[in-house]
């Protein structure tokens, strides 16, 4: 039995449920937390009890509700727990938050507030990497006040330049600049979208390193200074800083190169007196055999899978366990040894949904080699306000072949029957297919020069297995529809989601969106005259803020959130 005896899980989705796991798997129990919007979640019903927790403007305020740390922490007191584990996003980067939890004689799954406060300041975070001669890419060392003194950096540096959230992560906050004209628009959305994120608007300015890997280090640490690596993860195939497929461990990489990326990642999670587990981040030039650093995640990542997958440790069960006070030696990891060389390839393939919908019909993959980490069932309409991931897919083989394992995840996706609302199912099989990918060389341009990609058609939806899912799912009478009809009136609204739209004249045309998401700013007001491309709202969609954009010359007649 672990130090630990029950944890409040202060998350959602597919990562609350993989915490509810690994603590049972402990015999620990959970507690999760639900927004009202929540409710038909299925984290809550994995977890041992769950409790409906509100954001600071009441049962609509759906992201503040997680972002609620006074009301977590009253939860956890409440339902007895001992521990907070925060997963990723939300409060997991939190040093006020983990210094809070502490203060209420709750252990914080996750590192230390002092190591929260480094890591999540990038700039500090690049000056320590700096004082221990880690490379890291050129660019300012303090925060930036405005979009002037950007602009005067970026002329400094030479563009083309990338602009940071200081306190950011996960693609957030985040814009390539490749010259003046687009710094100060540039400068606003990413402003924007890390204060929405994190609480904090901060940016800094970086050259922008063309055409690079994306490589990351998993690190795990105990309290008594032992840390160790668990290899490395490619997260190089990316759709606006966001990370799409990932592979451990990375293919094709100069051994050299791979054993001075983690080298120093250990030496900085040591110089930080890291605790727990993190990964340590580098954008990787193999031919020029050159990584620089970029930031240190202090967290789970939504890719631990596959690093897990490789080595088979277990790592939330391994959070769980040195948050109790275990050692590296208790886990049977006393020292670099222990963790022995990676067992084939994995890679992971996220499933997202690109609209607003309900699941009509929801079948996961399965079989030899294949996991799946998701949130889906048939009914489940993912509220909107939220990341829109439904599921992790993931194929491995033992053999040391990344092509193979990519065919596996391939396969696996043209089984998962999703139908109700639209995916990047498509999309995802063209990359798992893509040569470049297969053979271990895939750069984050990958899709920007690739763009046919992005544009990939299902050709599996009318055979094999899927088929056969459909025709059921026809048959029986199954679906989202059947659903609501047996859910309560309200939970059934709170479920769709959807909106009424707006009645148009035969002389009106209507402004879409590319995905479903959340008005953040009106840019022109109803009776605005308005020119063709003219700027009309910003849109919040997939964690990225958009300018939706006039498709004509015309009147602003009707607007609706």
């Amino acid at each position: 039995m672990p130090a630990l005896n029950r944890v409040l899980i202060a998350n959602r989705g597919e990562i609350a449920i993989r915490i509810a796991r690994a603590a049972a798997g402990l015999g620990m129990e959970s507690v999760a937390v639900q927004a009202p919007v929540d409710a038909l979640s299925l984290h809550t019903r994995v977890a041992t009890e769950a409790v409906e927790i509100q954001g600071p403007d009441g049962p609509d305020d759906a992201i503040g509700a997680y972002l609620n740390a006074t009301a977590i922490i009253e939860a956890a007191k409440a339902a007895g727990c001992d521990c907070v584990h925060p997963g990723y996003g939300f409060l997991a980067e939190n040093a006020a938050f983990a210094e809070a939890c502490a203060a209420a004689g709750l252990a914080f799954v996750g590192p230390p507030p002092a190591a929260l406060k480094l890591f999540g300041d990038k700039v500090a975070a690049k000056a320590l990497a700096a004082s221990l001669d880690i490379p890291v890419v050129p660019g300012g060392e303090t925060p930036l006040t405005s979009a002037a003194e950007a602009q005067a950096l970026a002329e400094a540096v030479g563009y083309p330049v990338m602009l940071k959230a200081a306190a950011g992560g996960g693609g957030r906050g985040m814009r390539a600049v490749h010259g003046p004209s687009e710094l100060a628009a540039a400068f606003e959305r990413c402003a924007s979208e890390a204060q929405a994120a994190f609480g904090d608007g901060t940016l800094f300015l970086e050259r922008l390193i063309e055409r690079p890997r994306h490589i990351e280090a998993q690190i795990l640490a105990d309290a008594e200074g032992t840390v160790v690596h668990l290899h490395e993860r490619d997260c190089s195939v990316q759709i606006r800083n966001q990370k799409v497929l990932e592979v451990a461990p990375a293919a094709a990489l100069p051994d050299a190169l791979r054993e001075a990326l983690l080298a120093d990642a250990v030496r900085l999670a040591r110089a930080a007196e890291y605790v727990n587990a993190g990964t340590v981040e580098f954008l990787v030039l193999p031919e020029r055999g050159e990584h620089f650093f970029i930031e240190c995640n202090p967290r789970i990542q939504v890719e631990h899978t596959v690093t897990e997958q490789v080595t088979g440790f277990d790592l939330v069960e391994a959070q769980l366990r040195i948050a109790g006070g275990a050692s590296l030696a208790d886990l049977g990891i006393a020292d670099q040894t222990a963790v022995g060389a990676p067992r084939g390839f994995a890679v992971q393939a996220r499933v997202v949904a690109r609209g607003a919908g309900a699941l009509d019909a929801y079948k996961e993959p399965s079989g030899p080699g294949v996991r799946v980490d998701a949130c889906g069932y048939v009914g489940y309409a993912p509220p909107p306000q939220f990341d829109p991931l439904l599921a992790k897919v993931v194929g491995w083989s033992g053999t040391p072949n990344l092509a193979i394992a990519a065919e596996r995840t391939r396969r696996a996706l043209d089984e998962f029957h999703v139908a109700g609302m639209p995916t990047n199912l498509a999309q995802l099989k063209a990359l798992l297919a893509d040569a470049d990918f297969q053979a271990g060389d895939a750069r984050t341009s990958l899709v920007q020069e690739k763009p046919e990609l992005s544009a990939a058609v299902d050709t599996a939806a009318n055979g094999g297995a899927l088929a056969l899912f459909r025709q059921q799912a026809r048959l029986t009478g199954t679906g989202a529809a059947a659903f609501r009809s047996a859910a309560s009136s309200g939970g059934a609204a709170a479920a769709t989601g959807a909106a009424a739209e707006l009645a148009l004249a035969p002389e009106q045309q209507p402004v879409t969106c590319a995905t479903a998401g959340t008005v953040v700013e009106w840019l022109a007001e109803v009776g605005t005259t308005v020119a063709a491309g003219a700027p009309l709202l910003v849109v919040s969609a997939m964690k990225m803020e958009s300018v939706v954009a006039a498709p004509c010359a015309g009147v602003v007649a009707a607007k609706q959130n």
